[in-house]
């Protein structure tokens, strides 16, 4: 029931050896679902030795919030907003037998949520980089898979992070995952160079990055952030369809007047199991870092754990997901509420506390569902998450957030 790949769990960049194929061309007698997952499939040929492959992606999420909550003054607010929370257009090819080169932009900017105008625009580049694949093309003997990249990606820094958003059980993160994703102050990915290695059940990725700002391809202009990843499946010696220990982190090496991402953490830790039997399965988080030279109370070190555990209801159709999370901070500011949908409720109603959302203790619990339209390329998602966060043993907010959203890509 967990399907084929033992990370089923896992998002676009996971250990490539374990993934299913790419969708077969569409046939005759396939359904609708089959079509739109192969829509994007424009051209295949492994013997050409130019272009073996080209094919177009894009994503739409759009999702709502309704938030019912109480403030630092014991005050009650409600407050809603709907989203185009994604979306996004790219290609991807592959060259020359070895190389790979893909790119995906964000085309839609909704600013509506926070006061400001909603429309078709461009806002940057999320993906834009070339991999060649070393082990291939000079036959590399010992390794499955050697490979090394250039450009702009995803630098994942927690099992969360690690799940494509398109496969998002939850219709948000938590908030730990959030606060330690390498991103930049527009809230894209960074540019930098990588090696990939893989050998029977297990792959690791290292990298080292740029933190300058840029829509394109960033330059070498402020700091470096350091950054490695480790998968490794032991689904055989458990007996169970899933069984992957995850092991990530990253170290940013700035100064004061540099640019850097992740809103200036300055290292964080991450070990997770995710774990799987016939209709259920889980992930279990914990997560350590460092805010790094921040403001008055934001610096000093932080720390969270987060368990998802979910199960099919209806097989391939209909699943239960739940998440609690909890982090702290030394410092009475040095952790933080997601901006979607609280902080944003903060302000639009004026509730400085709020908009800020800081604290050193926060709670979270989540329920939800997720009913698959069309496989995993369209689905419906709903839930409830429940936030307690306080600073210095005062209640800067509880409450209660309903969602709902919907996810579809191809």
């Amino acid at each position: 029931m967990l399907g084929t790949t033992a990370f089923l769990w896992a998002g676009d960049s996971t250990y490539e050896a374990l993934e299913p194929s790419e969708p077969a061309p569409v046939t005759a007698g396939q359904s609708g679902c089959d079509f739109y997952r192969s829509l994007g499939k424009l051209y295949s040929d492994d013997s050409n030795p130019v272009i073996q492959s080209f094919s177009l992606m894009g994503r739409i999420h759009a999702q709502y919030g309704y938030v019912d909550g109480e403030d630092r003054s014991g005050q009650d607010f409600n407050y809603d907003t709907n989203e185009v929370r994604r979306m996004r257009i790219g290609a991807k090819a592959g060259l020359f037998q070895y190389l790979e080169v893909k790119g995906q932009a964000e085309i839609f900017n909704d600013q509506e949520p926070a006061g400001g105008d909603r429309g078709f625009e461009f806002k940057h580049m999320w993906d834009l980089y070339g991999k060649l694949d070393l082990g291939e093309a000079f036959s590399v003997q010992g390794l499955d898979s050697f490979k090394v990249g250039y450009g702009k990606r995803e630098t994942h820094t927690s099992a969360e992070w690690d799940i494509s958003s398109n496969k998002l059980k939850t219709v948000e993160r938590s908030a730990i995952s959030n606060k330690v994703w390498p991103s930049d102050i527009e809230f894209s990915n960074p540019t930098g160079a990588w090696v990939e290695l893989a050998q029977g059940n297990w792959k690791t990725e290292f990298g080292l990055f740029s933190t300058t700002q840029e829509d394109f391809i960033a330059g070498w202009d402020d700091g470096q952030m350091y950054w490695a990843n480790f998968w490794y499946d032991f689904s055989e010696a458990a007996g169970s369809d899933l069984a992957t220990i995850y092991l990530t982190g990253m170290y940013q090496d700035i100064d004061a007047e540099d640019v850097a991402l992740a809103s200036g953490i300055e290292w964080t830790t991450s070990a997770a199991l995710l774990y799987g039997r016939d209709n259920w399965q889980f992930i279990l988080e914990g997560i350590y870092g460092d805010n790094g030279d921040q403001s008055a109370n934001r610096d000093g070190q932080f720390w969270g754990v987060v368990f998802i555990p979910s199960m099919w209801l209806i097989e391939d159709r209909l699943e239960a997901v739940a998440r609690y999370q909890y982090q702290g901070s030394e410092e009475s500011e040095g952790i933080r509420l997601n901006s979607r949908y609280v902080r944003r409720s903060g302000a639009a109603e004026g509730y400085s506390g709020l908009s800020n959302g800081r604290g050193d203790e926060h709670h979270s619990v989540y329920g939800g569902l997720k009913y698959h339209l069309c496989k995993d390329n369209a689905h419906l998602l709903a839930g409830l998450e429940y936030d307690n966060i306080k600073s210095n043993g005062d209640q800067v907010y509880e409450g209660w957030t309903t969602f709902l959203g919907f996810r579809t890509f191809f």
